[in-house]
């Protein structure tokens, strides 16, 4: 490539590879102890970051000139990030969506493209004289058949992996979703990640095409490319908003309870009546204000009815009600052609995690292990 690109593209690398450091740090200082997949997580991100860094470095129309200054030694030292992404999404998915995963001696294997691609950077750029080196990064003439070609295996190796995890997520049982904790919108994003691996795939082989039979093919490559970048911005700043909600709706939200007033008996009768006769948590959007309205209660004196009489706040409050509601619908043989997800989207929940964690707190088990011995039990007893 011989024409400048404008300072933005770089920008949105850096940013690409800082957000995917600071994920990593953030992932890295939360995790649980000794969770193996947050740790793939983890390094997963850091080669993402290094993708971008290596694109930088490569590509950027300052970047790579102020690199190139210090020593064109350090061109090619973060390519090996492309070998090494597609493993970790595999690994990943095989680590929560089997129950007793384990890294097997064979898994080593993955790490043989590195080493591979090591020995042939090597011999094909890094064993060559000082001004040699200069030169081909200068002129962009590194990207010969041979280097097009290989970086065209390694695309289309990430694709595989990648698609092989998208289908070990997506064919995971509704059990195995629950234990794991699976995000609804996971499948999802691995999906645009594969598809944006995809693109990128198809600009190594029109590189390799180009390198092959010769075409004017710059204006095409400079679009596939920049446009794999902005895919990848957007992609990684909707997982980071999507899990920041994800994480924000799994914490309860505390109300500030009230000492100074009584708890009018005539208020806790009418809550208790018009929860059991009209149901009003059954609303996944219910609001402690439409509570208070339905009610005719000012706030106020609801809160403080609900904290001191109850002692919880109006979210555990209402999620109680919610949670007996799905434990009366897993109970009952008229509900069995409803799945698990319907019935807690039926008793009032809008998040499938905050209802498993609740469940599983109130019950110790599952909903599905919990509708299976209700099975289980009613079948003995019609036996």
């Amino acid at each position: 490539m011989d024409k400048t690109l404008f300072n933005l593209h770089d920008l949105v690398l850096l940013l690409i590879a800082f957000e995917c450091l600071a994920v990593a740090i953030y992932i890295g200082f939360n995790r649980a102890k000794g969770s193996f997949p947050t740790s793939l997580l983890i390094v997963f991100f850091v080669v993402h970051a290094c993708i971008a860094l290596h694109e930088l470095v490569l590509w950027g129309s300052s970047v790579r000139y102020w690199v190139l200054e210090s020593s064109p030694n350090y061109f090619f030292t973060l390519n090996f990030a492309y070998l090494l992404d597609g493993p970790l999404l595999f690994l990943f998915a095989c680590a929560i969506t089997q129950q007793k995963f384990t890294l097997q001696r064979w898994h080593s294997a993955l790490l043989l493209p590195v080493l591979i691609f090591g020995i042939f950077i090597y011999l094909h750029f890094y064993a060559l004289p000082h001004e040699t080196k200069v030169t081909l990064i200068r002129n962009y003439s590194f990207a010969d058949f041979d280097y097009v070609f290989v970086d065209l295996i390694a695309k289309i190796a990430r694709v595989g992996f990648s698609l092989y995890a998208v289908a070990l997520v997506s064919r995971a049982d509704e059990q195995v979703k629950e234990r794991f904790n699976i995000p609804a919108w996971l499948p999802k994003v691995l999906i645009v990640l594969a598809g944006i691996m995809a693109w990128e795939t198809m600009l190594s082989g029109i590189k390799v095409y180009h390198a092959m039979y010769g075409f004017p093919y710059y204006e095409l490559v400079e679009f596939i490319g920049l446009a794999s970048y902005y895919m990848q911005f957007v992609l990684f700043n909707a997982v980071i908003f999507m899990a920041a909600s994800h994480f924000l709706r799994t914490q309860p939200i505390k109300v500030k309870t009230v000492n100074k007033e009584p708890v009018s008996e005539a208020v806790i009768e009418r809550l208790e009546n018009t929860m059991e006769t009209e149901r009003p948590y059954l609303n996944q959007n219910l609001s402690f204000e439409r509570l208070a309205e339905k009610l005719d209660i000012p706030v106020k004196e609801l809160s403080n009815a609900i904290n001191r009489h109850y002692e919880v706040n109006f979210y555990e409050f209402i999620n109680n009600y919610r949670i007996q509601e799905a434990r009366r619908m897993l109970e009952d043989p008229a509900e069995n052609d409803k799945s698990i997800t319907n019935i807690f989207y039926d008793a009032g929940f809008n998040s499938k995690s905050v209802y498993n964690t609740l469940f599983k707190k109130k019950f110790n088990k599952t909903p599905s292990q919990y509708r299976s011995e209700c099975k289980l039990r009613l079948a003995r007893q019609s036996a």
